[in-house]
């Protein structure tokens, strides 16, 4: 038939099943791929979690075994078993067997017949709860009560007759229950001790219990699941709306909170500073990126969780680079686990980098270099020239950069420098001769001088010879200058004045006013000029005159940035020379110009290191770099890049940052005036420095005082007119308290320090001293005389100082009533050794007199402070010694 279907039967016979095999196994192994990949591959926190679950129920087991063994091999614990094992096996045989079981009967058959009375009373209780209510509804419906009242008062009389067959019921009870307890109290007794052996073993076994997931007799893993904090409003969009932030770390690092872990790898690894960070900063409430960075809800692979992808920020901060988050919370940054981070503001403001680079928060301090407004009636002008052109090589370890100058680069900048400070030097010294008395050729006044170098103080701060370094910032540079070869640069007539009165030539000096006679001021210059030798140079010296000379150095010193540490004449208005700081952390290493080198890995961090180690190091021939040379160590280098990473864009926000904020910004403050004027280089102040203290070893009581605990101990009125105007406390020491001159400002952000240190809310102190009761003041007496605890053999009275060696005095307690803190007197007096450890004074209590307020130690102890409360006011008291009616003052 034309157009019919022809039919192949060979090919609608052929089979297909071979092909269908294979798609089906395709689309099987690829599903099977999927779910692995999803799930496996994908989630590797499920096989972190998994392993650690599996380690966690290992070494509980392992702990648990190990006490076991322990209990097993105590013989303590062996023996108790057995005693408890003869206790119980004594109540199942014998006659204690016998008598528990007889007792047990008996308490059985005294039960029932308790309980059927018992159930009597309840129901005479019922049937009185119903008379009562008929006799009250009688008497509401004026209806005869007399038979309802017969009626409760015979229920009445059949509930006392069951109360009482109740109460010998319960008699019975009592007594058979305090048999049976006496029968089994050695075994109770001996559970209740081996439960006491036993309770660390206990407390495994709860631990055990709660690792693992218990099916049957197995212990499981834990199902592994997503943990994550969330830290609502802690991120802002582009549109600065607040946004959560989500971590997810945990979830790897699942024993990062767990102790005991602490030799594990990561992730199972315990947090390396457990007990200090974590305690203060639970990662439920503050998560991890805060302070590590990284990609927090990122789970599906390591690399992108630790932020390790192209073009993601912050990346996850490493070792001590994690230390530049905690500036961000911390206004202070003296706290445990943050010294790197310290270390490094400290640098970043002593070295005066705020000087050329503007940062946020560091943009009002002062300057750190010298004031150059009257150089030129200081520096002799060749020793100037080599000063500019290498500070490093006159004194290694100058706080001073080396700008890599050339010589005549050199003779330029310091042309300008004298030139713009030429008149005003000249008014400056017009009034200021050389008086008469200088001579370092006489060595009796050189070894005076000396004396006083070594006694006054001057060696907190300054070394006087080649190498000494009493205070350094950072790990190499001089807090104050070396003096070992002062000579070389200045001569007699400066020395004077300048010593007589630093602020008389620089108003802003931070050397002090050590309120020196003519004389001592003499000696000490005679000694000073015999410090090195001026080696002038006629040539040069001339050179520095020429116009076009100073003319150079003006531009250089406008182009270098020196007037960022120094006041220089001309250049007031000039604005720093270097670029903004205050996000440089996240400025990517895409942005960073690393010149032609090929050497330096392409990392911020890289970069940073260098910039550093070598400023200049990315100079090309087309692009010039002005940065100076600092001559940083390592760690110092390391330190300061890790300030900088702190620089970032991102703000942490309010309700996340440390609290007590007007405390922590006190003590800031505080730390930057102490730094300025290097007090910590006599004083220990919050447990560091001290440099002085080295020369007094062998009479540490004749060195500057110990500053722990000021805030607590003095009056806030008293600190402050002190540090504006000192007086001797301890006449007889030679180091000496200068006058520095504080502004009212820098005196009272003092105060606020010291008090904040000891956490001091209230910096008012009065004392009502016609509110002491004078039988306190006259016990006071008492026990300050010479018949108790004789006070005044050690501490000085006015003008008379005790008896013996200087180094056992003590100050005048005439001063105590306007310096001293009231409650503080009573810490000390209780216990002086635990408020300054190492003090030479006695401790009187306990143990004081029995015959005083009959032996009640604090109440003689408020006598003795009320006592020093009033103590050196006219017409208050008998003297010490109870002869004459005399102050003691």
């Amino acid at each position: 038939m034309a157009g019919a279907r022809v039919v192949n039967d060979d090919l609608e016979k052929k089979s297909y099943s071979a092909i269908f095999l294979l798609a089906v196994g395709l689309l099987l192994a690829g599903a099977v791929w999927a779910v692995w990949d999803d799930n496996i591959t994908r989630r590797p926190w499920k096989r972190y979690q998994t392993e650690f679950s599996l380690l966690e129920i290992r070494r509980a087991r392992e702990a648990l075994q190990k006490e076991s063994e322990r209990l097993a091999a105590e013989p303590a614990y062996q023996e108790i078993t057995k005693q408890l094992a003869a206790a119980r096996e004594s109540l199942h045989r014998g006659e204690s067997a016998r008598r528990l079981a007889a007792l047990q009967q008996e308490r059985a058959g005294v039960q029932v017949p308790y309980d059927e009375t018992e159930f009597e009373l309840r129901l005479v209780k019922s049937k009185l709860e119903e008379a009562w209510y008929e006799l009250e509804h009688a008497i509401l419906t004026q209806r005869p009560t007399e038979a309802y009242r017969a009626h409760i008062e015979e229920l009445n009389r059949e509930k006392a007759g069951i109360e009482e067959r109740l109460a010998k019921r319960q008699q019975q009870l009592d007594q058979a229950d305090k048999e049976i307890a006496e029968l089994n109290s050695a075994p109770q007794a001996l559970e209740e001790k081996l439960s006491e052996m036993e309770a660390e073993k206990q407390r495994l076994e709860r631990k055990l219990e709660g690792v693992a997931l218990r099916v049957g007799p197995l212990e499981l893993p834990k199902i592994p699941k997503i943990q994550q904090v969330v830290l609502e409003e802690f991120d802002r969009s582009n549109f600065n709306n607040p946004l959560a932030r989500v971590d997810r770390c945990t979830s790897c690092h699942a024993g990062i909170e767990k102790a005991g872990f602490d030799g594990d790898p990561n992730p199972f690894k315990t947090h390396p500073h457990r007990n200090i960070l974590l305690a203060k900063h639970p990662v439920e409430r503050f998560g991890c990126t805060p302070c590590h960075g990284g990609q927090g809800a990122a789970v599906n692979s390591v690399e992108k969780a630790h932020g390790e992808v192209k073009f993601w920020e912050p990346e996850l901060r490493h070792g001590d680079k994690v230390q530049a988050s905690c500036i961000k919370c911390h206004i202070d940054v003296q706290v445990a686990g943050a010294e790197i981070i310290a270390h490094a503001e400290d640098l970043f403001v002593q070295l005066g980098c705020h000087g050329c680079h503007l940062v946020e928060g560091y943009d009002g301090l002062d300057k750190v270099g010298p004031f150059l407004r009257r150089i030129a009636a200081k520096a002799q002008p060749s020793w100037l020239v080599r000063w500019v052109e290498n500070p490093h090589l006159f004194r290694a370890k100058t706080k001073m950069p080396n700008f890599l100058f050339s010589r005549d680069q050199a003779t330029a900048v310091a042309a300008y420098v004298l030139d713009a400070s030429k008149a005003d030097s000249e008014q400056w010294l017009s009034s200021r001769p050389l008086p008469p008395g200088v001579d370092p050729n006489d060595p009796q006044r050189v070894a005076a001088g000396k004396e006083l170098a070594d006694s006054l103080g001057c060696r907190g701060c300054h070394g006087l010879a080649d190498g000494e370094s009493p205070a350094l910032v950072g790990d190499n540079k001089d807090i104050a200058p070396n003096l070992s070869r002062i000579a070389e640069k200045t001569d007699a007539r400066w020395l004077y004045h300048w010593l007589k009165n630093p602020r008389a030539y620089s108003p802003t000096s931070r050397m002090p006013n050590l309120r020196l006679s003519d004389e001592e001021v003499s000696a000490l210059v005679s000694f000073l000029l015999t410090l090195g030798r001026q080696q002038a140079e006629a040539e040069l010296e001339a050179k520095l005159q020429r116009p076009e000379v100073i003319a150079e150095g003006k531009a250089l010193v406008r182009k270098y940035g020196c007037f960022g540490c120094h006041d220089i004449p001309g250049m007031e208005n000039e604005s720093r020379i270097g670029v903004e700081l205050s996000t440089f952390g996240s400025k990517p290493k895409e942005e960073l110009f690393f010149g032609n080198h090929t050497d330096i890995p392409n990392t911020w961090d890289d970069w940073t290191y260098h910039k550093l180690k070598d400023p200049r190091t990315y100079q090309t021939d087309r692009i010039e770099q002005v940065m100076p040379q600092f001559d940083l160590t390592d760690k110092d280098i390391k330190a300061l890049r890790v300030f900088l990473a702190s620089r970032t864009e991102d703000k942490v926000p309010v309700k996340y940052r440390a609290p007590n904020l007007n405390r922590a910004t006190a003590l800031v403050q505080g730390r930057r005036v102490v730094e300025k004027y290097n007090c910590v280089g006599c004083h220990v102040i919050e447990e560091r420095g001290g440099a002085i203290r080295a020369h007094y070893e062998a009479s540490p009581t004749l060195a500057p005082p110990v500053l722990n605990g000021e805030g607590a101990k003095v009056q806030s009125e008293w600190l402050f007119g002190f540090l504006k105007r000192p007086v001797p406390i301890r006449p007889w020491l030679k180091v000496r308290m200068p006058t520095f001159g504080l502004s009212d400002e820098e005196a009272q952000t003092l105060v606020q320090y010291f008090l904040a240190q000891e956490a001091q809310d209230n910096p008012f102190v009065y004392v009502d001293q016609t509110a002491i009761a004078p039988l306190d003041l006259e016990a006071g007496q008492q026990l300050a005389s010479v018949d108790y605890f004789n006070c005044f053999s050690c501490h000085q009275q006015g003008d008379k100082k005790p008896e013996g060696p200087p180094e056992g005095w003590a100050p005048d307690l005439g001063m105590a009533r306007e310096r001293l803190h009231p409650e503080w007197i009573i810490r000390w007096l209780q216990d002086p050794q635990k408020v300054q450890p190492g003090t030479k004074m006695p401790s009187f209590y306990p143990g004081g007199p029995e015959d005083i307020f009959g032996g009640n130690e604090e109440q003689q102890i408020r006598a003795l402070r009320d006592y020093l409360m009033v103590l050196g006011k006219q017409n208050t008291l008998l003297a010490a010694d109870g002869v004459s009616p005399q102050p003691v003052n």
